[in-house]
Formats: C-alpha cells, structure tokens, sequence
C-alpha cells in the first residue's frame, strides 16, 4: 500500500510543511500490518477538529491508489501506535516543502 503524508502547523504555523511517500511493502511484515491496521481505523474524509495547542502539527494521510478514502487530517497526539511507523519515516526521509508565495 503507497501512502502519502504530510505534516503542517508547528510553531504559530511558521515551521515549513513536510511530506514523504511510504510503500508497506518495503517495511518489515509487522511494521506494515500495524500501519495498516492504524490507517484502517481513521476517520477518511474527516477534519481533525482544533489543535489542542496553537502549535501543534497535524497530519494529511491519503492513499494514492484509493482515492475514493479521502483524506486523514490527524493531530500530533493521534500518531501513535501503528501511525509512529509513518511519523518515524517522515521525520527520517521527508521532504520540506517550498514555501506559496502570499499576496
């Protein structure tokens, strides 16, 4: 399973977003069942409500080849779990994303 993830919010929003790309297939076979099971069990196409402190991070989840999931819009504290699997691979290999121009 492809699985897409990025990371916005932070210090007053100022921290750059970060986004990496995972296939379970590369993952050990119980690192890759316990993500799995964790995605299983998200709200899809549901907001993540408010922060639970003005500087905490949320994360975008999708699933490439199952568009019709939608997105998971999941705060700081919720990754845990089998998600520490995906917050661990975006910290080791994510990207930062170039700032939108405002105005």
């Amino acid at each position: 399973m492809r699985i897409r993830v990025r990371r916005a919010g932070g210090f007053a929003g100022n921290i750059p977003p970060l986004a990496a790309e995972l296939d379970t297939a590369q993952l050990p076979a119980g690192d890759a069942t316990r993500l799995e099971q964790a995605l299983d069990a998200l709200r899809w196409g549901a907001t993540a409500g408010p922060a639970p402190h003005p500087d905490a991070f949320r994360y975008e989840i999708d699933v490439p080849d199952e568009p019709e999931r939608g997105t998971a819009v999941v705060q700081e504290q919720q990754m845990s779990g089998g998600l520490d699997v995906l917050r661990n691979h975006l910290q080791e290999h994510g990207v930062i994303e170039p700032r939108r121009g405002r105005g």
